[in-house]
């Protein structure tokens, strides 16, 4: 018995889960002196998607960073960059938006499920015809 989906189950009428994508890394290849990522194609995967808590604001160099992170629980493991084992920097892509992985936050390789950190991307996906709006006090 998986503990993990009879609580999802119960987690999902307060916040149902949506289908992504995921773009699995491969590694990435050069191009001259200039690394690009490389991604295998995409997969629909099952996430569970919550915000960030508050206390969980990171300060770098004294500033606050900028960018919008969410947690996200998947059914399948998700890796950011682990350079050791030469994999990770995976790409999910939801509410149309690209996210990168960037940590593992709970592992549970024989349950079958993770919880990751994401960030959200600049590059919009390519079914995405919406541009980016940029809000600025006049």
């Amino acid at each position: 018995m998986k503990l993990h989906d009879m609580v999802r189950s119960m987690i999902g009428i307060v916040n149902p889960s949506i289908t992504g994508s995921l773009f699995r890394s491969k590694g990435y290849i050069l191009k001259g002196t200039r690394q690009e990522a490389v991604y295998e194609d995409p997969e629909s995967i099952e996430l569970q998607v919550q915000s960030l808590k508050g206390d969980k604001l990171i300060h770098g160099h004294y500033a606050s960073e900028q960018n919008e992170k969410r947690v996200v629980y998947a059914n399948g493991q998700l890796y950011g960059i682990d350079r050791v084992r030469g994999v990770g920097g995976d790409l999910l892509e939801f509410l149309g938006r690209r996210w990168l992985v960037v940590q593992r936050l709970e592992e549970w390789e024989m349950s079958g499920w993770c919880k990751v950190l994401v960030v959200a991307q600049l590059d919009q996906p390519e079914n995405d015809q919406g541009e980016l709006v940029i809000y600025a006090d006049e």
